[in-house]
């Protein structure tokens, strides 16, 4: 199962890299201009209110809280499938978390408003410089991780998690923090990272 996720995620990441390119040379810096040109309107007012959904400080209290409950149950004496399913998710955002962060320094793409103010646009590599680290979006990989993890566990409520997930996405674009390649970048990070945490929680105890 494992050999096949790899092919698969393999693959995926063959594909997801060509439609960031096509999306960098071709499609982000007009989309930006274009959100640009929403700035003064409602539009970007509530582009920044639902890209609070996926906050850096909400997101990381929510596990805490999540790991901290998990660990209790899964350190007693009758460990419950919910506390392994909520250590996977918990376990699935971190470890998106972790690689975004690390992408976000090797690539230090220059952010949306320094295109505006400077005509800078592209990467200028391993630096975590204020303004250079738009890729991958670290929201769209919070969000996206935690969003697909539910959705495997809660087949039925796929569809409204991963909307929601979107449209933070999406956000992001409209608040002018982000390209749309960015979105893509963190949405596959934080995918992939949920589709490995369940392939993993079904080989593991309690499966």
């Amino acid at each position: 199962m494992k050999s096949r996720l790899l092919t698969q995620t393999a693959k995926a990441i063959l594909a997801v890299t060509g439609l960031i390119t096509l999306s960098f040379l071709f499609f982000d810096r007009p989309a930006a201009w274009f959100a640009h040109g929403l700035k003064q309107t409602a539009v970007f007012d509530l582009a920044k209110y639902v890209s609070l959904t996926a906050d850096e400080t909400f997101f990381f209290s929510l596990l805490a809280v999540g790991l901290a409950a998990s660990a209790v149950n899964l350190l007693g004496s009758t460990p419950k499938d919910w506390a392994r399913d909520l250590l996977c998710i918990c376990l699935a955002v971190c470890a998106a978390i972790a690689l975004t962060d690390c992408l976000k320094f090797v690539f230090g793409r220059c952010r949306p408003p320094l295109l505006f103010t400077e005509d800078r646009y592209g990467f200028t590599w391993f630096t975590v410089k204020s303004g250079f680290t738009s890729f991958p979006s670290g929201h769209s990989t919070r969000i996206f991780a935690l969003c697909a993890a539910l959705a495997l566990r809660f087949r039925r409520l796929a569809g409204p998690l991963l909307l929601v997930a979107a449209m933070v996405g999406v956000s992001r674009v409209f608040a002018l923090r982000h390209y749309p390649s960015d979105v893509l970048a963190g949405a596959f990070v934080g995918v992939t990272a949920a589709c490995w945490a369940w392939a993993l929680r079904r080989v593991g105890p309690g499966a």
